[in-house]
């Protein structure tokens, strides 16, 4: 496989990772340089982990894994987008930043981040185990895939960053179609694997 190939699957797994940063970014009243290494570093680090995973685990354990692994990230969407409606709805009208959802502050929540990363790179899982089946060596693809799923995150979070002052006046807004974004992200993959008939 050629590194352009590799590089073009590193895109497209990373397209998920990148909305929901920008959807999360576009609700904070300041977004930090620790912000983005945080994200960038939690997705990045499960996009190359998982692929890893994948190549490692073989045949038997990912068709177990495939039977419920779209279940899983629909869940945790599920869990992150209907968070984020509640905490829209609990923001004091004083505007007085007290929603997570709005204001991260200096200490994002590792394990939402976590959630989100997991349910964003299950698809890495299919890449890992398909780079097996033709005996391709995992070290190159999943540095590449971690790499540009942290360098396309962090350029999501700073073009939120550039956006955040005019969206600080209409952060619940945002907040409901963060959610909403998240949650359709959910119901897209229980489409890509025919819960729906």
């Amino acid at each position: 496989m050629q590194f352009i190939e590799i590089f073009a699957i590193a895109v497209a797994l990373s397209v998920d990772a990148m909305v929901v940063a920008l959807c999360w970014g576009a609700v904070q009243p300041k977004i930090k340089l620790s912000h983005v290494l945080k994200f960038s570093l939690v997705f990045g680090g499960f996009q190359a982990l998982m692929p890893t995973i994948g190549w490692f685990a073989g045949g038997a354990l990912y068709s177990l894994i495939n039977a419920w692994d779209h279940w899983v990230a629909f869940g945790l969407l599920f869990f992150v987008s209907a968070s984020m409606v509640r905490e829209a709805f609990e923001k004091e009208e004083d505007e007085a930043d007290q929603c997570e959802c709005r204001s991260m502050g200096s200490d994002i929540a590792w394990g939402k981040l976590a959630m989100l990363a997991v349910a964003t790179s299950l698809d890495a899982l299919a890449v890992g185990f398909s780079f097996a089946m033709v005996s391709m060596p995992i070290a190159l693809p999943a540095t590449v895939i971690g790499l540009v799923c942290a360098l396309l995150t962090a350029l999501a979070m700073f073009a939120a960053a550039a956006l955040s002052e005019k969206a600080a006046r209409h952060s619940k807004k945002l907040s409901l179609l963060g959610a909403a974004v998240l949650f359709l992200i959910g119901l897209r993959i229980l489409l890509e694997h025919g819960v729906f008939g």
